[in-house]
């Protein structure tokens, strides 16, 4: 063991720079690989700790007509389902989300998500309980909460009957406590939230309220396709003629998702996150590794000129070949060891600094053992793997031939070593294509026309107990200076899929659209344009003003008529904006501002403000003023001030978070290929020194000696680019189609991509080639 030791310190220090770049690739690959493989583990086991899981299904149904698959459902329908079968031990009516609201506990206010469904929807899903049951949720204003909340709130888990108000306690009504679940992982449907009922008797016979979500579980996963057969026979039985069309085809009306595919399905969420990129990214921490293994037989090998008169000197004096190739063998370990333990430590340091964001996976390393201990043994692995070659070679030449320095490379050998660099390069130009071309639609979706100018608008939400207050709200800050408007809306533009869907009309004339409610001032500061007609006024109420899409394909519409018989009228039409995301068409969606009036009274919870900066104002000092003014008319309580650009990025976080991923491993796979790079040139310059001075001798310049190196490289890059382009550019596109509106894929990606990749290699190779290039050539032939 001290011979390995003292022979791997020896090693390092006389191949210093070589030493130290090999570790610090080394770290960096298995540093990248267990971020990546943290990320693949989240989404890979999304919604598998529930202890049904592989029983658990989300209905989906298809009603015909311009609807398509969706998830939201009618209360009756979803009853008509849960009691088609014996087979579905129970089943659940739910809201579509859950959503941030405030709690008060003893004059403490916490921000806490909160979930609603009917009875004891949480049967499906079975969570640990830590205190209580599911089925408190049958009693009227009753909740559930996680445990950490119950420390939180009340400081210990035993919180069965305590009271909470939901917003504030003298605006709001009490919720008794009526059970504590186990804290839910992060990678679930549900996550932490407190779980409420709505109202036994809410639209329980209507089929017009399409508002609801369902969840089923089954006995078993292989009834699947009775209790399918059973819901059509039931569907057909009972379902009101008039609320489906197009049921021609049952088989294709319903269809059950399992919960383990929930998280990549992009029906009633078109963010999902998807199985290509969760395969592409296994794929990446593969392929650094693979990487970072080359790098390592490269070094090696470039070290066995150098190494070989010390290792045949030892044979000479009676070390057997065995036991040396074992030597050499365990120091190949012991590097790879030592870049996995040097992870480690950039693994502690990433904690909490913004590159730990590009994950959504807890990044400490005591949350994944299993992974850290899978690591480590493929870094012992690795370093048997990649030291084989090279303790073989390096100790197959005879050691009179060695000692005398008349030793050669194979032509084998030299195309190992070329065959490796060469995937290197396909490798780093796959993924900057594939991230230029994703690059490319981050930038279009942020400098598209919107219809309005996003950049000039703030946004904040009125607390619920102060709605009553809003036009007090909207005077007040009105008054600071720079301010050029502010409105209210339900909702923030642009920062979702889908919004509220309305329906009206009857068969003989319908339509369908999405409802935006507003109020009068919304489209004046939004700098939203109107067509025709009139835009919003005071004193307006239930009136629409719908976008061209709509006149476009409801050709009847006319100004100050309904939109559809016994509808409401429509006031004006406005340019076609983006509403939504980049992931829909909008320009042929139908869409309405709406004024809610005296027939939606109770309907009205507009509580987004909109407030539009003068040019030229700072927007983060407007930011503090618009705070400051806000506590002073409610004390304690959050507007959450925000720039609307914020909002609109948040729309797209898993996309931009993949797109920094496959950036960031795209960088280290970049420097990797360089690490290689220098192996094989400090390979080949250690090797050709005597040709080096040799051709000095007979006259040749410093640069046609460079230019006889790089001209290799030269012909691999290109054949190596030729090869990758393809595979990035499919990359890319795969990528765009889950956008409805996308960049084209522009040429100039692929010649930087080009250009960047062979700038860096030649400037490596030369650097690197420089100091032979120039030695004294009687020195060279001399030592050689």
């Amino acid at each position: 063991m001290n011979t390995l030791f003292r022979n791997f310190s020896h090693t390092f220090r006389r191949f210093f720079t070589a030493s130290i770049l090999n570790l610090l690739g080394l770290s960096i690959a298995f540093a990248a690989c267990f971020v990546i493989l943290t990320q693949v583990d989240y989404d890979y086991n999304y919604n598998k700790a529930y202890p049904a899981h592989d029983r658990i299904y989300r209905v989906e149904v298809n009603p015909g007509g311009e609807y398509g698959w969706q998830i939201w459902l009618a209360r009756p329908f979803c009853e008509l389902i849960g009691t088609a079968s014996p087979h579905i031990q129970a089943f659940s009516i739910t809201s579509l989300s859950n959503y941030p609201s405030d709690f008060e506990v003893d004059e403490h206010i916490y921000s806490e998500l909160e979930f609603t469904g009917f009875g004891d929807y949480l049967e499906v899903f079975q969570p640990t309980m830590v205190c209580g049951t599911t089925a408190s949720l049958n009693e009227p204003g009753q909740v559930l909460i996680s445990a950490s909340m119950a420390r939180r709130f009340f400081g210990t888990t035993d919180a069965i009957g305590k009271t909470l108000y939901t917003g504030h306690k003298s605006h709001n009504y009490p919720s008794v406590i009526g059970g504590v679940y186990q804290d839910m992982p992060e990678n679930s449907q549900l996550g932490n939230c407190v779980f409420s009922s709505f109202r036994s008797d809410l639209n329980k016979d209507s089929w017009t309220n399409w508002n609801y979500t369902m969840y089923i579980r089954l006995d078993n996963p292989a009834s699947l396709a009775d209790v399918q057969q059973s819901v059509i026979e039931n569907c057909k039985q009972k379902i009101p003629r008039d609320r489906i069309s197009g049921t021609e085809d049952w088989e294709n009306f319903i269809h059950f998702t399992p919960l383990d595919e929930v998280h990549y399905s992009t029906i009633g969420n078109k963010a999902a996150t998807s199985k290509a990129a969760l395969y592409l990214l296994l794929c990446v921490s593969v392929l650094i590794l693979l990487t970072a293994a080359v790098n390592y037989m490269n070094f090696s090998l470039a070290e066995t000129p150098m190494r070989l008169r010390s290792i045949n000197t030892q044979k000479v004096l009676g070390a057997s070949t065995v036991s040396l190739r074992i030597y050499l063998l365990l120091e190949s370990v012991l590097v790879c060891v030592c870049g996995f333990l040097l992870s480690l430590l950039w693994l502690y340091l990433l904690k909490g600094t913004p590159l730990s964001t590009l994950v959504a996976s807890d990044l400490s390393l005591t949350a994944h053992p299993i992974l850290l201990a899978a690591l480590g043994g493929i870094a012992v692995c690795m370093g048997l793997l990649a030291g084989a070659y090279p303790s073989y070679y390096v100790t197959s030449f005879q050691p009179a031939l060695a000692l005398k320095g008349s030793f050669g490379l194979s032509p084998k050998g030299k195309m190992l070593r070329t065959f490796l660099v060469c995937f290197q390069f396909f490798v780093s130009f796959m993924l900057i294509i594939s991230v230029g071309i994703m690059y490319l639609q981050s930038h279009y979706i942020q400098n598209s026309d919107y219809g309005y100018d996003k950049s000039v608008v703030l946004v904040g939400e009125i607390p619920d107990e102060l709605l009553d207050r809003r036009e007090a709200i909207v005077s007040e800050l009105s008054g600071i200076s720079g301010i050029e408007g502010i409105s209210i809306s339900q909702f923030v533009l642009n920062s979702s899929d889908n919004y509220m869907s309305w329906g009206r009309g009857s068969e003989d004339r319908s339509i369908n659209m999405v409802c935006f409610p507003v109020d009068y001032r919304y489209l004046s500061v939004m700098g939203i344009k109107i067509t025709e007609g009139r835009d919003f006024k005071p004193g307006d109420g239930d009136v629409y003003i719908f976008n061209e899409a709509a006149r476009k394909k409801y050709p009847w519409m006319r100004v100050d008529e309904p939109a559809v018989p016994e509808d409401y009228p429509i006031v004006g039409f406005c340019e076609n904006i983006r509403f939504s995301s980049f992931r829909n068409n909008d320009a042929a969606e139908p869409m309405a501002f709406f004024i809610y009036g005296k027939d939606h009274a109770d309907w009205d919870a507009n509580s987004i403000l909109n407030i539009r900066v003068a040019p030229g104002v700072d927007k983060v000092d407007m930011l503090h003023r618009l705070t400051e003014a806000a506590e002073k008319i409610a004390p304690g309580r959050d507007f959450n001030f925000r720039f609307m650009d914020q909002v609109i990025d948040q729309n797209y976080h898993r996309e931009l978070r993949f797109t920094h991923q496959i950036l960031l491993f795209s960088l280290i796979a970049i420097v990797l290929s360089i690490i290689g790079v220098f192996g094989l040139t400090l390979f080949e310059s250690e090797y050709r020194r005597k040709e080096i001075g040799i051709r000095k001798i007979l006259g040749s310049s410093t640069g046609k000696i460079l230019y006889m190196f790089t001209k290799r490289y030269l012909v691999m890059l290109v054949i190596c680019f030729l090869l990758a382009a393809p595979f990035g550019w499919w990359i890319g596109h795969d990528w765009l189609e889950s956008f409805s509106d996308k960049t084209p894929i522009r040429a100039w990606i692929f010649v930087i991509s080009f250009l960047l990749v062979s700038l860096i290699t030649i400037l490596t190779v030369t650097f690197e080639c420089w100091k032979n290039a120039n030695e004294n050539p009687v020195r060279s032939i001399k030592t050689e």
